[in-house]
């Protein structure tokens, strides 16, 4: 009698979807009725995505009551999963025959403490994929000493790997990624899972997958995941196959169809971001009941149809990020107790070196907590005796009763949010005029964006549906944007507001004077040169700054100036341009991540769609000189001046005929202020650059590499027309020493106004103030 030949490895197959650029979906499906079951298999197996299958286990055969579940199939009672060990193992295989093979691998699930009856029918039945561990499958399911369950899991893997049939090679999960499925800080997921398949790899299995459970913030659950990708490279052993899979949340799930699906998508999304290669959903039934056959096979697809729109995954990351740190620290910690893991892991409990907070398991030191901060992300409120340190902010109130039930349902309650009232079409009065100078201004050198030039009476303005969509953009876009800064090393400053000289500004743009007990000063139209003095003691600042230039009144209705407006102002001492320029891009990809997925139904209300996000999103930012701008617009009939700055036309004719953002660079000297550095192999030109956002929107960051040298400064200064008298304090610092630096400042309204596709700066600004109109 021949062997039949054994079907692709699981992990094989992932492998081979994830090369083809492909996200592989599965669902957590099990029934008691082989019909059912095979139905469920079927069904997944023909679903529009690249799927593999489920046998969830039921709960009688997970610990053990084998008794039990055949009273149970006895007597025709409902099972919440497919007890494989009380089957006849004539059923099982009829229930995989002709629906398992190379194309749809099938998984058991199952949760037991310990495996060996589950290994052993799974292996009788020709499987050879499975997943849970020691640890994982014992702290949060029951009483099982943890001791037993290392041991009978040493057993377990054995079995699998030595007793699978020729040609297969059984393949291990570890479900440490997830533990409780919410609360736990990343930092010890990631070291859980990494620690289990470690073991698994100890006890023959040379097939793992690494697990990682959606938490509460989309940054923070990237680089546990790029973590866990760069931790399972170096650590596990050379020949073991492995990749990462991501659980949709495992918490308290969204109630709505509407967040629940939201929340899958969001997963998904995560996935092909980070490079998971496999993605466990959930159901929008998942908050009340086991869920049918259709609604799995309907989360597969939407997940799957989610993870197409996201594009590749995002280049870089932050591979040394505080999770990989964290996870680091204790999988070391651990490592350190003893070679092999079946000792090491116990005894790491023992001594509280790993501690899972709100673990009631008797062998769980029980000492750490977790919170989730106000940043979203969750923090070590108490780490008891593991080596690392509370991340929570100082004088964190202690956390209660009420306070935990807050916090554990925390993504239901931000998920079901329902959306803003739906956006009505904006009809401007027209029977009040608007207070303007006597004289209207005429435009003639830039196209007009649509919609209304001019905002309504301020009263009406505020109660617009549409100013407070566009605020909950800004204010997300502002989270996002100190999120990034913060987490490269930024320390945020406040901006001073009046100075007695300041930025002096450009295309016709005028400072304000201010009284200042008897002196003239200004208020400030850029704090560059405050930046630059500051950089002794911050060599890596940043400010969101209020700025007032007096703009040219005939620029009222270009519909990209303002009055007042705020500046995201970013400086970094010994920094090249192409450094400011990493960080200006790597700014804006995050904040339109961010923003794309804390509230993508404000966004689709204002028209937009994720695709308008992709090319910014992706990272691909393209670039060109000065002098190759200028001929690209010569070509198309612009009569733009070789030696001056692109002007409003210009940039808005280069920006609509791009899909991506694009940065120019190497000014002509005398086109910008004096601070921005010339290059010293290349006179007259400038090592600066503009940032232009796709699609018309214009101008989203200009910065340069600073002078910093004392006697050109003052010569720049001269030859551009400027006093240096007049800069006195800035001066007296530069001939102390500034330090060499680059830096840019984005325009938040106009980053608003990107993100949101509003025709104009005052859509996107509470209290607006154009050049030339009079407003409270």
């Amino acid at each position: 009698m021949t062997t039949a030949a054994a079907p692709r490895p699981f992990g094989a197959f992932v492998a081979a979807s994830a090369a083809a650029g492909r996200l592989v979906v599965q669902p957590r499906m099990g029934f008691g009725d082989p019909v059912a079951m095979r139905t469920g298999l079927e069904r997944t197996r023909a679903a529009t995505a690249t799927t593999a299958g489920t046998l969830t286990i039921d709960s009688y055969t997970r610990v053990g009551d084998l008794t039990g579940a055949g009273a149970a199939l006895a007597e025709g009672a409902g099972l919440n999963g497919y007890p494989i060990a009380t089957h006849p193992l004539a059923v099982t295989r009829a229930l995989l025959d002709g629906v398992r093979d190379d194309g749809f691998p099938v998984q058991v699930r199952h949760g037991s403490a310990r495996p060996q009856a589950i290994v052993r029918a799974l292996l009788a039945a020709g499987l050879d994929a499975t997943e849970g561990g020691p640890v994982s499958y014992c702290l949060p399911y029951g009483r099982t000493p943890l001791r037993e369950s290392v041991a009978a899991w040493a057993a377990g893997c054995e079995l699998l790997a030595g007793h699978a049939r020729p040609g297969s090679v059984p393949h291990l999960e570890s479900f440490g990624g997830c533990l409780l499925g919410q609360l736990c800080p990343p930092g010890l997921l990631v070291a859980m899972s990494v620690l289990e398949c470690l073991f698994f790899a100890q006890h023959g299995v040379r097939s793992v997958s690494l697990s990682y459970a959606q938490q509460t913030d989309p940054g923070q659950d990237e680089e546990a995941i790029r973590a866990l990708r760069r931790l399972a490279g170096e650590l596990l052993p050379t020949g073991v196959d492995h990749h990462v899979v991501l659980y949709t949340y495992m918490g308290v799930y969204p109630r709505t169809e509407r967040g629940a699906t939201r929340l899958l998508e969001a997963s998904a999304r995560l996935a092909v971001r980070a490079g998971a290669d496999r993605l466990l959903v959930k159901t929008t039934a998942e908050s009340r009941r086991i869920p049918t056959v259709a609604e799995n096979v309907r989360a597969l697809e939407t997940a799957a149809a989610a993870a197409a729109l996201a594009g590749p995954p995002l280049p870089g990351g932050r591979d040394d990020s505080e999770v990989y740190a964290e996870a680091r620290a204790l999988v070391e910690a651990v490592l350190g107790l003893h070679p092999d893991l079946a000792h090491a892991l116990p005894a790491a409990f023992e001594r509280g070196l790993l501690d899972v907070p709100f673990c009631l398991h008797p062998d769980n030191a029980g000492r750490s907590r977790s919170v989730i901060g106000a940043d979203g992300r969750l923090r070590w409120s108490d780490t008891g005796a593991m080596p690392i340190r509370p991340d929570a902010p100082d004088g964190l109130a202690p956390l209660t009763a009420n306070g935990l039930l807050t916090a554990l349902n925390h993504m239901a309650d931000r998920y079901d949010r329902p959306p803003p009232a739906p956006l009505p079409p904006y009809r401007p009065r027209i029977d009040t005029p608007h207070h303007r100078h006597e004289q209207e201004p005429v435009m003639d050198h830039a196209p007009q964006p649509g919609g209304p030039a001019l905002p309504p009476p301020l009263g009406e303005h505020l109660r617009s549906p549409q100013l407070r969509a566009a605020m909950l953009v800004q204010q997300e876009a502002l989270w996002a944007a100190r999120d990034f800064l913060r987490r490269s090393g930024f320390t945020e400053l406040l901006p001073p507001l009046v100075g007695p000289v300041t930025d002096p500004g450009g295309r016709g743009a005028k400072a304000l004077d201010v009284d200042y007990y008897g002196r003239p000063y200004k208020l400030m139209t850029s704090a560059i040169l405050y930046k630059q003095a500051s950089l002794h003691g911050f060599p890596k600042l940043f400010y969101i700054a209020p700025n007032v230039r007096v703009e040219p009144e005939e620029t009222a209705t270009t519909g990209r100036h303002l009055v007042e407006f705020h500046q995201i102002d970013v400086e970094i001492a010994g920094a090249s341009r192409e450094d400011a320029q990493e960080v200006a891009a790597g700014l804006l990809t995050h904040v339109a991540e961010h923003v794309w997925t804390a509230v993508p139904d404000v966004l689709a209300e204002l028209g937009r769609q994720e695709a308008d996000f992709a090319d910014v999103r992706s990272g691909k930012y393209d670039v060109c000189t000065h002098q190759e701008a200028v001929a690209r617009l010569l070509t198309a009939g612009h009569p733009q001046s070789p030696d001056s700055e692109i002007d409003w036309t210009g940039e808005r004719l280069l920006s609509l005929e791009s899909d991506r953002p694009f940065f120019i660079n190497d000014y002509p000297k005398g086109s910008r202020g004096f601070y921005d550095r010339e290059d010293p192999e290349r006179p007259g030109v400038l090592r600066n650059f503009d940032l232009i956002a796709p699609h018309g929107y214009g101008e989203l960051v200009s910065g340069s590499e600073r002078e910093s040298d004392y006697a050109t400064i003052v010569t720049r200064m001269r030859e551009s027309g400027e006093n240096p008298a007049k800069y006195a304090w800035y001066l007296k610092e530069a001939r102390e020493g500034i330090p060499a630096s680059a830096g840019f400042g984005m325009g938040l309204q106009r980053l608003v106004r990107f993100l949101t596709g509003l025709d104009s700066l005052w859509q996107v600004s509470a209290y607006p103030k154009l050049p030339g109109v009079v407003a409270p």
